[in-house]
């Protein structure tokens, strides 16, 4: 059984095109995955192919939004799936990390750094703190942040008490995404390098492992992800993830500065 997909962005015509046993290209998106690109107010946008009765939303590479903007989308896309790809945040790669940290005790502490071009450090930043709150194993809260020039210092606490620091800068010469790199300081040490590609590394008593690299793109892990959220029912918390992240990625390059 194949599910339609509505697109116009190249990539993911590619994406259904390599996925003929389960997705099918379609002009009408009535019933359809809907892709919308995240540019602009991309947020309207998933909200109309919403209200038109996609069957999911899939957002390709979604640019900074307010948290208001994200909140309302929430509430009138609330039936349906929303799938964001977030390629400095590949889900396939938080499953396989999530994978390798069952049963293991939350981090300490975890160190959070990130740059970017002056257009894409709100997004960098943005991912950096979704990574810094996988890793953490739940949400975080904000205890001090300064920033200036558009650079950024700050202090995050998890759950559990643990202390996560995050510095952020615009640097020219930085990938177009931005580049992104988490440490946790725990018995078990994570390393996670993303940009272009994602790499991680994890170092245990066992010794020095480094997880598989990810060969399929961004895009058709994004479509996979919408074509089991129609097919199985379920709800995806990209959006309230999103939310979490964008809030405090705000605070912080909002923070005054000492």
């Amino acid at each position: 059984m194949t599910t339609p997909v509505r697109t116009d962005l190249a990539p993911y015509r590619v994406a259904v095109a390599e996925l003929p046993a389960s997705a099918v290209a379609s002009r009408d998106g009535d019933g359809a995955v809907a892709v919308v690109a995240g540019v602009r107010a991309w947020w309207q946008a998933a909200a109309d192919a919403s209200a038109g009765g996609a069957a999911a939303v899939v957002v390709a590479q979604p640019a900074a939004a307010p948290v208001e903007a994200l909140d309302a989308l929430a509430s009138v896309a609330d039936a349906t799936p929303v799938v964001l790809e977030r390629p400095l945040l590949r889900a396939d790669v938080v499953a396989a990390i999530g994978g390798a940290f069952e049963g293991v005790p939350a981090a300490g502490a975890l160190a959070v750094e990130c740059h970017a071009p002056d257009l894409t450090l709100a997004v960098a930043l943005r991912d950096a703190i979704g990574w810094a709150r996988v890793l953490a194993g739940g949400p975080l809260t904000l205890r001090a942040g300064e920033s200036w020039g558009g650079r950024v210092l700050g202090l995050l606490e998890t759950e559990h008490g643990a202390a996560v620091s995050i510095v952020a800068a615009p640097q020219p010469g930085a990938p177009s995404l931005g580049r992104v790199r988490i440490t946790t300081i725990a018995e078990v040490r994570v390393e996670v390098d993303a940009d272009l590609d994602t790499a991680v590394v994890i170092t245990d008593a066992a010794g020095r492992s480094i997880l598989p690299a990810r060969f399929e793109s961004s895009e058709r892990v994004a479509l996979r992800r919408a074509i089991t959220a129609v097919r199985t029912a379920e709800r995806p918390f990209d959006l309230a993830d999103l939310r979490h992240d964008t809030a405090l990625a705000e605070a912080l390059l909002s923070a005054p500065t000492a």
